[in-house]
């Protein structure tokens, strides 16, 4: 990629967007952080001079669909998407009565249909470009399911094999499809749990493991546990289910 980026990032109000948001800010790329909630994007935007915010909720094709023409518009060399927002709550199924539809519908909406809609209307602006990117970022639970997480852990299966199939049909285009897949990493996204999750990889380490990837043009990007979830995914699934769940 050029020296000279324009990167969008959503779910840029905290967590992974907002690291990767503050790095590339860092190293002189026009940055535009994406959340639903205008307060945290203009937060974070505020601390970056020279950041800029947009508020739309992926889960909403309209609102991403105005979002892309208001980027085409003000931002035309769009070169790097970070499709990152995300959601995840705690699901028991096997609780007596069924669970909430409309939070089981959010959370998909958000992981997989946002992921969708995103792709759907920035790829047009990144296709203009000579050379560009969209990252999609996944999870190591997309390899094995964390079963506390099962909606979660299903709409993240669904980005790793949608970010499959569009990297090969853009393969013949100028834009390189990457899926950025984390390991558990201490922010936000974890909020509901009592602590931390055991092993979760600090946020500035894994901004760092993320960035070194991209610029080595990986088309897949796994960083730290995630590599192991990846390979017990295929080389021993039970056991791996076993580590993740224990």
């Amino acid at each position: 990629m050029s020296t000279a980026e324009v990167v969008l990032v959503t779910g840029g109000g905290s967590g992974i967007g907002g690291g990767l948001a503050s790095a590339f800010h860092a190293r002189g790329h026009q940055v535009i952080v994406v959340g639903h909630r205008r307060e945290r994007v203009e937060a974070v935007a505020a601390r970056h001079p020279g950041m800029c915010w947009q508020v739309a909720d992926v889960a909403d094709a309209e609102e991403v669909a105005a979002l892309a023409e208001e980027v085409g518009c003000r931002w035309p060399g769009l070169t790097t998407v970070i499709n990152n927002a995300g959601v995840q709550h705690l699901f028991d199924f096997a609780a007596s009565g069924p669970l909430d539809a409309a939070e089981l519908g959010r959370e998909i909406d958000v992981n997989l249909k946002g992921v969708i809609h995103v792709a759907n209307a920035m790829l047009p602006l990144l296709k203009t470009q000579p050379r560009s990117r969209l990252v999609n970022v996944g999870s190591g639970l997309g390899y094995v399911p964390l079963a506390a997480a099962p909606v979660y852990s299903a709409t993240k299966a669904g980005v790793h094999s949608f970010t499959l199939a569009l990297r090969r049909q853009l393969r013949d285009s100028p834009v390189q499809v990457v899926e950025l897949i984390p390991p558990v990493v201490a922010t936000d996204l974890h909020r509901h749990l009592e602590e931390t999750p055991p092993m979760a990889m600090d946020l500035d380490a894994f901004v760092k493991a993320a960035l070194a990837g991209l610029d080595a043009g990986r088309d897949e990007v796994v960083v730290g546990l995630a590599k192991v979830l990846r390979t017990l995914s295929r080389a021993a699934p039970s056991l791996g289910m076993k580590i993740v769940n224990q």
